[in-house]
């Protein structure tokens, strides 16, 4: 069975109702009663944040932080925090070790009330950490990656030449509403624009591929995508073993390791390939709209 969260999006597994445990059923219970869509619901969510800075991106307004368990929320892993108050960045630096507050709202995340605890030194990547995949420049014919679709059928990118394809990369358990949930509603809002759109009838499709293929199998995928609304007849979600992914997704400067806690810590990229299968745009980060991503699906066309 596949328990949706009515306020963040997140699928999660769990046994059949028979294997259930009581507690379990408690717990599935409150999860649902407090993600509802109840009025009573509170418009953003706080938590203690503690961790060391390991880059400061002034242009995005956003710190990288290494943070430790956010207990109830998130366990320890390196995330791009968005930072409002631009004054906060004052006197900080990579190394920094830094305790706030996280502010989790239906949309969005930022940092807040930041102190520093102890200067440090910034961190440096090791060389293993630094790839050696030739990055995808606009024109190349991509891969042609086996994957697996929410059907659990074979999907090849392949099978859609002929048509302009947007692919985003996500995994259903991620917890910050600013990631994985903003690109996958992202593309539902991109889908019922271009869908008004007779004149590209037939011409596009979007595809969101996991790179958590242990937990995301094909029935969490499903479930998934119909609690964000997506209509799978022009719209697949689908994953492929890691070591089959990372390196396409390294040619596209997206990057994703895994904790000892099975937490995800990556970045964002989304993609336009047109209908020869080749590279047209690549969009960073999670700054760009639906309607830049309609434009660029209807330029590809």
């Amino acid at each position: 069975m596949v328990i949706v969260c009515g306020w963040c999006g997140r699928a999660v597994p769990s046994r059949t109702c028979s294997d259930m445990r009581p507690l379990t059923v408690v717990l599935i219970l409150a999860l649902l009663i407090g993600c509802s869509g109840s009025e009573d619901r509170p418009e953003v969510v706080t938590y203690p944040v503690t961790g060391a800075i390991t880059k400061i991106d002034r242009e995005k307004n956003r710190l990288f932080v290494a943070h430790d368990e956010i207990p109830g929320f998130m366990d320890a892993m390196t995330m791009p925090f968005r930072i409002k108050d631009t004054t906060l960045f004052a006197g900080l630096a990579p190394g920094d070790t830094i305790s706030g507050t996280l502010v989790v709202g239906r949309h969005e995340s930022w940092l807040e009330a930041i102190v520093v605890a102890g200067r440090g030194t910034p961190q440096v990547l090791r060389p293993e950490q630094i790839s050696a995949v030739k990055p995808f420049e606009v024109g190349d014919r991509l891969p042609d990656i086996a994957l697996t679709d929410q059907e659990g059928r074979p999907f090849r990118l392949s099978s859609l030449h002929g048509k302009v394809v947007a692919v985003t990369f996500i995994y259903t358990l991620c917890p910050l509403p600013d990631f994985c949930i903003r690109m996958t509603s992202h593309f539902a809002d991109a889908q019922r624009s271009l869908k008004r759109n007779r004149a590209l009838a037939g011409d596009w499709h979007l595809v969101s591929i996991s790179f958590d293929p242990d937990r995301d199998v094909p029935p969490l995928l499903k479930a998934y995508a119909m609690s964000h609304g997506a209509d799978l007849t022009t719209w697949t979600f689908a994953t492929a073993p890691k070591a089959s992914l990372a390196d396409f997704l390294a040619g596209f400067g997206l990057f994703f390791s895994e904790n000892e806690a099975g937490v995800i810590d990556h970045n964002l990229r989304t993609v336009i390939i047109d209908a020869d299968g080749r590279l047209a745009k690549v969009f960073t980060g999670n700054e760009w709209t639906p309607r830049e991503l309609a434009e660029a699906i209807r330029a590809a066309s």
